[in-house]
C-alpha cells in the first residue's frame, strides 16, 4: 500500500493506508451494496442510502434485508394504491383491502345489497379507507397510518384504519388493557 503513496507523502498519509489495509471489508465493495451480501452491522446504512424510510431495529435480519432490497421499486411505485398495500406487507403487517369513493353508487347494476353500502354521505373523491386482514394494537395503528402518508399519494386523506374483518377472539390471547380496539384505529 506504501507504494502508490506519491512521493511527497507525510505521515498523516502513511497512517491512513495502514490503517485502511488493517480494516478490510469483508466482502467487496460492490458486495455492500447488495443487501443479500451486506454484513448486518452494515445494513442500517445501506437502507440510509437507499432512503429506506420505513426501518425498525427490531426487525429480523431477513426483514431488513427484504425492505432494503424491495426500497427502490417502492420508491417508483410510491403515490399509488399499489404501493400502500405493498408498504404494508414488507413491515409485516399483511395485506390490506384499499377501498378508494367508498359509497359512490353508479346506478349500473354494480351495487349489490349486501350490508356493506349504507345510505351516508359518500366518501369525497380523495379520501380512501384501508382495511386490514388482523388487529393491530393501538401503538401499531400510529404506526401504520405514518406508513401509510408516506406511500400514499399527497393529494389523498385516510378517512379509515378498520380491522373489522380480523375480529379479536375471545380466547384470552389479547387482554382489555386498551392496548387493543375493537376494529376502528
Amino acid at each position: 500500500m506504501a507504494d502508490i503513496l506519491p512521493p511527497w507523502k507525510g505521515t498523516a498519509e502513511i497512517l491512513l493506508a495502514q490503517a485502511a489495509v488493517a480494516r478490510a471489508l469483508p466482502v467487496p465493495v460492490d458486495g455492500l451494496w447488495d443487501p443479500a451480501r451486506c454484513p448486518s452491522s452494515v445494513l442500517p446504512w445501506l437502507a440510509w442510502a437507499l432512503a429506506v424510510e420505513d426501518w425498525d431495529p427490531a426487525w429480523p435480519e431477513w426483514r431488513k434485508r427484504e425492505v432494503i432490497a424491495q426500497s427502490i421499486a417502492l420508491h417508483r411505485m410510491r403515490g399509488t394504491v399499489a404501493a400502500v398495500r405493498r408498504v404494508l406487507e414488507l413491515t409485516g403487517f399483511g395485506s390490506a383491502k384499499v377501498i378508494e369513493r367508498w359509497g359512490e353508487k353508479a346506478r349500473d347494476g354494480s351495487l349489490t345489497r349486501d350490508g356493506e353500502e349504507t345510505r351516508g354521505a359518500a366518501d369525497h373523491w380523495a379520501e380512501y379507507r384501508v382495511i386490514l386482514d388482523r388487529p393491530i394494537s393501538a401503538a401499531q395503528a400510529v404506526m401504520v397510518r405514518a406508513l401509510i402518508e408516506r406511500a400514499a399519494p399527497a393529494r389523498c386523506h385516510l378517512k379509515l384504519l378498520d380491522f373489522t374483518e380480523a375480529p379479536i377472539l375471545r380466547d384470552g390471547t389479547v387482554l382489555r388493557d386498551g392496548t387493543y380496539t375493537r376494529g376502528g384505529a
